[in-house]
């Protein structure tokens, strides 16, 4: 290369929760239920009929199924065959990719075209990771007849970018427009999902004006508590936890990102003063924004 190239600095958070690779017996059902997080669901073996409150299809072996939060569902197997399947529920704060993953209720991704992809691949890599960390007893144990791995060290570091590339691959197949099905909810009425999305771009795009939940909901037309059930149901947390998580991000990476001072990270950030926003990064994070910032970034008298 002619060119010396630099990559900008970068800060986002993968959050996973209820990882799990299972199997389940033949006429299994579980009722209609949603999660705050995204899900992609994987059917190693079998087939499993999926509900959502205006479409049923059929996830068979080797498809994959990504769901947005919040979209409600009912699944059952209908076969006398054993259903096996690995899923994830996450959350990633990049809103550009979140907004992306969220375009549609859900994404079907039949076995034929998640072939020519990584995805296969990645996720023997995870199968694989399972089986490492059961040779070590003192890394799992048991929690309702299910055994519960503890990841840690390098094993942990990689099964985090596992499923960061299954994600990738994910959001590729939607550049391309590969997917099966996808269907909108076209209904006349807004959606509670639609709601707390909208609630969410409005706390994104006023986090630094100190928005009141109140001026948020009188332009949704909604009354304030509405606004905290609809949000709190859909995300699994109050409008003022996710603002808080918006502002410990922002905190983090301009701590993390630039040179700027803290007592100009406090102003930008909105806080009235410096001393202000140390007490409250302390509350958050149990340190200092001083002690929590890179050394090189300590500016010399």
């Amino acid at each position: 290369m002619e060119n010396e190239i630099r990559i900008a600095s970068m800060t986002h958070t993968l959050q996973i929760v209820g990882c799990h690779f299972g199997v389940k017996e033949p006429f299994w059902s579980y009722p209609r239920h949603h999660h705050h997080l995204f899900e992609l669901l994987y059917c190693w073996d079998g087939e499993v009929t999926l509900s959502t409150e205006d479409y049923e299809f059929t996830l068979e072996t080797g498809d994959l199924l990504l769901l947005k939060p919040g979209v409600k569902h009912h699944m059952h197997n209908n076969s006398a065959k054993p259903y096996s399947f690995f899923n994830v529920h996450f959350n990633i704060d990049d809103q550009q990719l979140r907004d992306h993953l969220s375009a549609n209720a859900y994404e079907h991704m039949k076995k034929s075209t998640i072939q020519q992809t990584r995805l296969p691949a990645c996720l023997q890599q995870l199968e694989a990771l399972l089986q490492t960390e059961l040779q070590n007893p003192d890394r799992h144990g048991w929690n309702d007849s299910a055994i519960v791995l503890h990841l840690a060290g390098l094993n942990k570091l990689l099964f985090q970018s596992q499923v960061l590339l299954l994600i990738a691959e994910v959001a590729a197949l939607l550049d391309a427009g590969a997917h099966l099905h996808r269907e909108w909810d076209r209904r006349s009425t807004t959606t509670e999902v639609d709601i707390a999305h909208a609630i969410e771009s409005m706390i994104q795009n006023n986090m630094y004006t100190d928005i009141k939940i109140e001026e948020i909901a009188n332009q949704l037309n909604l009354s304030r508590s509405q606004c905290y059930k609809v949000f709190t149901k859909v995300y699994g947390m109050s409008p003022r936890q996710y603002l808080t998580q918006l502002m410990l991000k922002q905190a983090k990476q301009h701590l993390l990102e630039n040179e700027l001072t803290i007592e100009a990270i406090a102003a930008k950030l909105g806080f009235s003063s410096i001393s202000h926003f140390s007490r409250q990064f302390k509350r958050w994070t149990g340190v200092s924004p001083a002690q929590y910032r890179p050394k090189h970034f300590i500016r010399k008298p």
